[in-house]
């Protein structure tokens, strides 16, 4: 059973507001070479390999990471999940992000369904066979719009080795620095901050 890793982290030096990440660490999904590849409920870490992916699905990838797309819940009027691009179009490439970079409101995403890999690759952006990091915006199911990043390895032309390492997602609407530390690091930090409560998804 893999865990999601919650720390209440304070967020905000006046008002004090409290907000969480929800962070998925070492999941290490295997990504398909199909064209059905791989759904992810990023909320619950819940996967699919089925064609209409799954209820709540946020992210879908396939064909070994050559493309990675929004539309993991095909009886959703409208996805949950938007990646950051490097344009505005719901075609245009992901953009790779690196460790302390932000993902929040003024990060650039499109709107509606769209893929990233067809017909506009998101290599170069990314490195084949080598991790990644993605960011996306995401509307949680109370209807609260945050911000994520995910570790991920991509590879193109139907290659086998593509991976989505791990996720975090700040669940307060507030925005979110890529790269989570691993809690061997950090832990009497984040104790600091709040504590940390580990989850086992049934």
């Amino acid at each position: 059973m893999r865990h999601a890793l919650t720390s209440f982290l304070i967020l905000g030096l006046a008002a004090m507001a409290q907000g969480a990440i929800l962070w998925f660490p070492r999941q290490d999904i295997p990504i398909p070479t199909t064209f059905e590849g791989v759904s992810v409920d990023l909320e619950t870490g819940t996967t699919s390999v089925l064609a209409a992916g799954l209820p709540g699905g946020d992210i879908n990838f396939l064909r070994g990471g050559g493309a990675v797309t929004n539309d993991a819940d095909q009886t959703a009027a409208a996805p949950s999940l938007q990646l950051v691009r490097t344009g505005t179009s719901n075609v245009d490439p992901l953009r790779q992000l690196g460790i302390g970079d932000t993902v929040d409101s003024t990060s650039t995403v499109a709107t509606g369904f769209g893929a990233s890999g067809d017909p506009n690759s998101h290599f170069p952006e990314f490195t084949p066979g080598t991790p990644g990091y993605a960011g996306f915006s995401i509307v949680l199911d109370n209807n609260t719009t945050a911000y994520g990043w995910m570790r991920v390895t991509l590879q193109d032309t139907n290659q086998t080795g593509g991976l989505i390492h791990e996720w975090a997602i700040e669940d307060s609407g507030g925005l979110i620095t890529v790269g989570v530390p691993e809690p061997s690091t950090s832990l009497l930090a984040i104790l600091a901050l709040g504590g940390i409560f580990l989850r086992r998804r049934r």
